[in-house]
């Protein structure tokens, strides 16, 4: 299961940003052996554009992340700390039109992560 909501934190031109991204954005989310990290979100609407602007051009860059879980039902520990974005994969979906039947914009990130 994946966590409930996902805080990004890193410095872009000298100050702190930060996103926030909610469990219904979040596809995938794997923590193994303390040291990597993977992440799936894709977030559909006009957030996508700040998801985008937020982790383009941020490979090798270091975050401060931060999981939280509200269920109590569920078994994943929380998550913090401060992580090194080794690798990431970003597609964006389809982009508005002047066509009637415009589509929702979308983007997809894959982030795999190292613990700093």
């Amino acid at each position: 299961m994946a966590p409930t909501l996902i805080t990004f934190k890193r410095e872009i031109k000298g100050s702190q940003n930060e996103i926030k991204v909610p469990e219904e954005f979040i596809k995938d989310f794997h923590f193994t052996g303390d040291e990597h990290l993977m992440i799936m979100i894709r977030v559909i609407g006009t957030d996508s554009k700040k998801v985008k602007d937020f982790f383009n051009g941020s490979e090798n860059e270091t975050f401060f992340l931060e999981t939280e879980n509200t269920r109590e039902s569920d078994f994943i520990t929380e998550t913090s700390g401060n992580f090194i974005l080794s690798s990431m994969y970003l597609d964006e979906g389809p982009s508005l039109s002047v066509d009637i039947n415009q589509e929702i914009p979308m983007v997809r990130t894959i982030m795999d992560f190292k613990k700093k």
